[in-house]
C-alpha cells in the first residue's frame, strides 16, 4: 500500500523537562512502520534546554512547539492538537513521553476504527515499562456513573488470555487516537484540569455525549515508565510525589463528579470520595506526609465548591 493509503495521524507528544523519556519515546517512534504520521513535540516552558536538545538531535523527524509558559498537561496537549487541525491531519494521537510503542502499533489502532463510523477513539493496551513489561498497566477502562468512579481494567495482570479487543468506556490521556473529525465535534481538552487526570475520562464522556463509541485494541501494544512525568528523581520530606499532585488529583476527581455525575448521584458519589479522604489521611499521617495531607484536601475542597468551565 502507498502512504496515501494510510490515513494522516499527528501524534502530540509534551516535553517538560524530561529529555531522557522524550529522547527514548522518539526513538521508538522512529522505528514505527506506519508510512504517514508525524510526531509533533510541545515543549511546555521547560527553560533546563531540554526541548532544544530533542529539537537539535530530532528536528528532521519531529515538528517542535515551543510554549511561553508551563500549559499544564491539558493546555499543552490542545497547542499540539490545534496545530493538527490546522493541518489537516485525519487522527490525532495524544501520547505520553515516557512510553515507548511497538513498531506496529498505530498501524493496528488507526485501521481498528478507520472502517467503523460509529466508533470516535481508539486506545492500544499499555504494560508497564522496565523490568516489567509483562505486567499490564492499562486495558481499557470502565465506569461506575453512579459513583463518578473511572476503574482501569487488568492492571497488575501478566494474563493475556482474556484480554480482547472490544468497546471501552474511557479512554487513557497516555495514548489516545481520536479521529479529528470527532475532536471538531466535542472541543479540545479542558484545561482547567492542568494536569492530574480526568481530562482524558472528561473527553471520553464528551466523545460519547456526541453518540460515538470508544474502542481498546489489544494487538497495539505500548509500555509505559509510570509516573515518570509527576516524580521527582530525589527524595524530598514529602517522598518523590509532588503534594501539587495529590490536589490536582481529588480536585479533577471532584469536577468530574459535578460535571458527568446525575445530581440524584452526587451526594453519593461525594460521600465515596469523603471515605477515600479519610483513609488517605489515614496514610498520611502515618507517613508524616502533612503538606501531601493539606493539598489533597484543599483539591476536594476546591473541586466540590468551586465551579470550573472553559
Amino acid at each position: 500500500m502507498s502512504s496515501s493509503s494510510f490515513p494522516s495521524v499527528a501524534i502530540v507528544l509534551i516535553n517538560w523537562k524530561n529529555y531522557e523519556d522524550s529522547k527514548k519515546c522518539l526513538i521508538s517512534l522512529q522505528g514505527c512502520n506506519y508510512p504517514n504520521f508525524k510526531s509533533i513535540i510541545i515543549d511546555n516552558h521547560s527553560g533546563d534546554g531540554s526541548g532544544e536538545k530533542l529539537q537539535k538531535e530530532f528536528g528532521d523527524f519531529a515538528h517542535f512547539i515551543f510554549t511561553d509558559e508551563n500549559l499544564g498537561f491539558s493546555g499543552g496537549n490542545n497547542v499540539g492538537f490545534r496545530y493538527a487541525l490546522e493541518q489537516n491531519f485525519d487522527y490525532i494521537m495524544e501520547l505520553n513521553n515516557d512510553t515507548e510503542v511497538e513498531p506496529d502499533f498505530l498501524d493496528k489502532l488507526v485501521f481498528s476504527i478507520h472502517d467503523k463510523p460509529e466508533f470516535g477513539i481508539a486506545q492500544p493496551l499499555i504494560f508497564y515499562n522496565g523490568e516489567r513489561r509483562n505486567v499490564i498497566w492499562n486495558a481499557g477502562g470502565k465506569l461506575i456513573p453512579s459513583l463518578g468512579l473511572s476503574l482501569t481494567k487488568k492492571e497488575g495482570s501478566t494474563d493475556l488470555s482474556e484480554v480482547i479487543s472490544e468497546e471501552t468506556a474511557w479512554t487513557t490521556g497516555c495514548a489516545t487516537l481520536i479521529k479529528t473529525k470527532v475532536l471538531r465535534e466535542t472541543g479540545l481538552l479542558k484545561e482547567f484540569f492542568f494536569f492530574g487526570s480526568f481530562e482524558d475520562v472528561d473527553l471520553s464522556m464528551r466523545v460519547r455525549e456526541k453518540g460515538y463509541k470508544l474502542w481498546f485494541e489489544s494487538e497495539s501494544r505500548i509500555y509505559h515508565s509510570v509516573g515518570n512525568s509527576s516524580k521527582s528523581k530525589t527524595k524530598g520530606k514529602e517522598g518523590f510525589l509532588n503534594p501539587m499532585v495529590h490536589y490536582l488529583a481529588q480536585r479533577n476527581q471532584m469536577i468530574f463528579i459535578k460535571h458527568h455525575t446525575e445530581n440524584i448521584f452526587i451526594p453519593l458519589a461525594v460521600a465515596v470520595q469523603f471515605g477515600k479522604m479519610l483513609l488517605y489521611s489515614v496514610y498520611f499521617i502515618g507517613r508524616w506526609r502533612l503538606q501531601k495531607l493539606r493539598m489533597a484536601w484543599k483539591g476536594f475542597a476546591d473541586g466540590l465548591i468551586k465551579t470550573y468551565h472553559d
